[in-house]
Parts: C-alpha cells; structure tokens; sequence
C-alpha cells in the first residue's frame, strides 16, 4: 500500500511539473514586466506569412494582463493587400489569423502603421510613469489593459486605473512620454 501511494504521489509531482514546462506563454504582468511584450510581439513577427513581411498595424493594438491570463490582440493588413485586414491573438501563443469584416468609407491601409514604429519595450516605462502619477492617490489600481491606439489621424498609447472614488486615463506619445492624465 506504501509503494502505490508513493507511486501515485510521484505520478501527479510529474503531471504537475510536465504541465507546468508545457506552456510556451509568458507569466507575470507583460504590461509592466521589461522585455514579456518584446519577447511576444518578436514570436508575433516571425508567425508563417508574417515573417520577415512589412506589418502594418490596423487601428489599435490591446493588451491585457491579470485574473484572466496574458492576452494581446492586434489586427494587421494582410501582406501584400491595402484593404484585408486579418486578426490575431495571443492567449500563451499566437493563433491563426482571422478574417476582420471592414466597414465604412476609404481604405484600411489609412488607417494603419507599421509595427516598428510601436515601441513595446517602452510600455513597461509608461506603466511606471503611471504609477509615478498614482502614488499619492490612496487604492489606486492600474488597469490590467493598455493599448496603442489611432484615432484622428494620430497614433497614441492608453492606460487606465482606478481607485475607490475615480478612475483616471492617461496618454502616452509613441516615444512613451505622457501627454495627457487625467481624472475622469
């Protein structure tokens, strides 16, 4: 009985040990952690069809951390075309592309930027400007989203937070500087 109960305790050590080793996604806070979104945005990169192709970003790129895993989804002009646009996301690897459905009037590829020109090694720095801003406001929390984002013809980065009596947004330049906070 001694030896089937050591076999078994060895067994579930090894399941657990082999599950854990398993995944290839990226732990921690990728928003605020140096290098987790360099390190997944270069995987993006070098995905079949993308890889050493000019990527041109679609409207926004949104990054999510916490509770619910580590999660990226970015939609990107598909390579070689001006107004198809494909989807991916990233969930501990990126999936396949998808088809996005464009509506409303011009061309996608105005809407767009290439992807060199978004400096996720700069995120981290702007979670900490965040905090910087924070510090004296008691519970404040820092939103577990940040994005890139275009609107009117500029691109910008976005992070929220909230405490117990307001939220807060703040706008970061693509250089990572903050340009605009504010309580909402």
């Amino acid at each position: 009985m001694k030896k089937l109960l050591v076999m078994l305790l060895m067994l579930g050590l090894s399941m657990v040990l082999l599950a854990g080793c398993g995944s290839s996604g990226i732990g921690g806070n990728i928003i605020k952690d140096e290098g987790a979104l360099v390190k997944i945005m270069d995987q993006f990169k070098n995905l079949d069809g993308l890889k050493g192709q000019e990527i041109q970003v679609f409207q926004d790129v949104n990054v999510y951390t916490g509770e619910t895993g580590n999660r990226v989804i970015i939609n990107v002009l598909k390579p070689g075309t001006d107004d198809e646009v494909d989807n991916y996301e990233y969930r501990g690897g990126w999936g396949k592309a998808n088809p996005v459905q464009l509506s409303g009037k011009g061309k996608a590829v105005d809407n767009c930027i290439s992807l060199n020109k978004l400096d996720f090694a700069k995120v981290p720095q702007m979670y900490k400007a965040m905090e910087d801003k924070l510090k004296d406001i008691e519970g404040t929390k820092i939103d577990d989203y940040f994005s890139f984002r275009y609107w009117r013809g500029n691109w910008y980065a976005f992070m929220g937070a909230k405490s117990p009596r307001a939220t807060y947004s703040a706008e970061f330049d693509l250089e990572g500087n903050m340009t605009k906070f504010q309580k909402n």
